[in-house]
């Protein structure tokens, strides 16, 4: 996908706990990439058309308002939840071949270094399995609450999209309650070329309507 989103952007013993969350994170997401989306298509059983209004959680407090005519397949609807949700959650909306996965866990650094780790691992898996995705250039992505993330582009044999990384500032009163301070989201948007290509204006919408509760920058 030809730059969709700049076009919209103006324990156990030894092992630190407060890394998991972000290896995590950065693991799931680089098999996702890997191995997961190639097989959506085929797997993905379809649970809840989205309606005008409907708003998901991504998060506990970061929320993405998702396009009415797609599928939420994962994750869970504000106000329709039946557990609460934590720091470390997973979304997936999809319509027709095109699927948007949304990670999110806590991560500590800055977007940027989110997306390098991601793109570290997923190389070794691709290499792993003998085939690869060229990517583009990375470019600037903000969402309409003017949170920065950074993206880039990917196209594979047979399957392209967009991969989007935020990491974003808890408001003390949050840290102070337990949580982490910084929450890392990444958004992996892909499908089919042509697939794509339709949703791109979809597919933007939903990465810039992401909005943080008690937002800092």
């Amino acid at each position: 996908m030809a730059s969709a989103v700049d076009a919209a952007a103006t324990g156990v013993r030894g092992i630190d706990r407060r890394t998991v969350g972000p290896a995590l994170l950065v693991l799931a997401l680089a098999v996702l990439m890997s191995v997961v989306l190639p097989m959506l298509d085929a797997e993905t059983s379809y649970r809840h058309q989205v309606h005008s209004g409907d708003v998901v959680e991504v998060a506990d407090g970061i929320t993405l308002s998702p396009t009415p005519g797609w599928a939420l397949a994962s994750g869970a609807l504000v106000g329709h939840a039946r557990t609460p949700i934590g720091s470390t959650a997973a979304t997936q909306l999809v319509e027709g071949g095109v699927s948007v996965y949304v990670q999110a866990a806590p991560f500590a650094g800055d977007p940027s270094a989110l997306l390098t780790r991601v793109n570290r691992i997923d190389a070794e898996l691709e290499h792993a399995r003998g085939s690869a995705a060229a990517t583009t250039g990375r470019y600037p992505v903000t969402t309409r609450q003017g949170l920065a993330g950074v993206a880039e582009d990917f196209v594979g044999v047979s399957r392209q999209g967009t991969i989007v990384a935020f990491v974003f500032r808890l408001p003390p009163s949050a840290v102070s309650q337990g949580q982490p301070a910084r929450e890392g989201v990444e958004v992996v948007a892909a499908g089919p070329a042509g697939p794509v290509s339709q949703d791109r204006g979809d597919i933007v919408a939903m990465i810039r309507s992401i909005r943080v509760r008690h937002a800092h920058a």
